[in-house]
């Protein structure tokens, strides 16, 4: 049972490499509100009927499951409503997003800095022998 557990993550983090998010795609810091209610960079939106949302394993998520401020690239219906969100893995927020307003550098949308997705890790004191 726990090789089949392991067998189904290893799967599913191979899959999750191989989704596609559409170019025209946007990004922005999804919250969720209530119901089918979300803020993206502090804009109320809502969630069209039949939306999903995907984790960084590509997985459908809940809406309530979403945390505060959470990094993610969507596309919204003709009706300005969420239509798909996919919730960013460090790699991908490291990729630059040509639809987000983001600083350009160099005449290329620059990504979301690396340390804003992954905190830098603290160094461990180096303790003094006495």
């Amino acid at each position: 049972m726990l090789l089949a557990a392991l067998a189904a993550a290893a799967a599913a983090a191979a899959w999750a490499q191989f989704r596609t998010i559409p170019p025209e795609a946007l990004r922005g810091k999804l919250t969720h509100v209530t119901e089918n209610v979300f803020t993206i960079d502090g804009r109320a939106v809502q969630l069209a009927p039949g939306a999903q949302i995907r984790s960084q394993t590509n997985t459908i998520v809940v809406p309530s499951q979403v945390p505060r401020g959470t990094l993610v690239e969507y596309t919204v219906n003709r009706d300005r409503q969420l239509d798909r969100v996919w919730i960013l893995s460090p790699t991908e927020a490291a990729r630059p997003n040509r639809n987000s307003t983001q600083t350009w550098i160099d005449g290329q949308p620059a990504g979301t800095p690396i340390e804003q997705v992954i905190p830098p890790s603290k160094a461990p004191a180096n303790p003094q022998h006495k």
